[in-house]
C-alpha cells in the first residue's frame, strides 16, 4: 500500500524539521509551483503588476521565511491539515506583508 499525499507531506516536513539531508530540498521541489500560484495570486488581487523575476524572489522570500529561526514556521505546523493548505495561508499573509514591505 502505498502511503497517502497527505502522509509524504507530513513526512516531508518531519524531515525537514530533523534536518534530514535533501529534505529542505525536496520540500521547495514540492511545494515551489504552489509559492508561485500563491504569489501571483496576491499580485493580482492587490492590483501589483510583478516581473517573473520579481515573482521569483518573493517565492524565494516566503521560503527564507519557512526557514528562518530552525523552521519555526513549520514547527508551528500542528498536523491538523494538509501542509498544502497551511502552506498556502501562510504563502499569502507573508506575500501581503512582503508586497506591503516593498512600498
Amino acid at each position: 500500500m502505498t502511503p497517502s499525499i497527505l502522509e509524504f507531506d507530513y513526512a516531508l516536513v518531519r524531515a525537514c524539521l530533523k534536518n534530514k539531508k535533501f529534505a529542505w530540498e525536496d520540500f521547495v521541489d514540492r511545494f515551489a509551483e504552489q509559492t508561485l500560484r500563491v504569489v501571483e495570486r496576491v499580485a493580482e488581487i492587490r492590483r501589483v503588476a510583478l516581473s517573473e523575476e520579481e515573482k521569483i524572489e518573493l517565492c524565494e522570500a516566503i521560503f527564507r521565511s519557512f526557514r528562518y529561526n530552525d523552521y519555526q514556521l513549520l514547527r508551528e505546523f500542528a498536523f491538523r491539515s494538509a501542509v498544502s493548505t497551511y502552506l498556502t495561508v501562510v504563502s499569502y499573509r507573508l506575500a501581503v506583508a512582503l508586497l506591503n514591505d516593498e512600498r
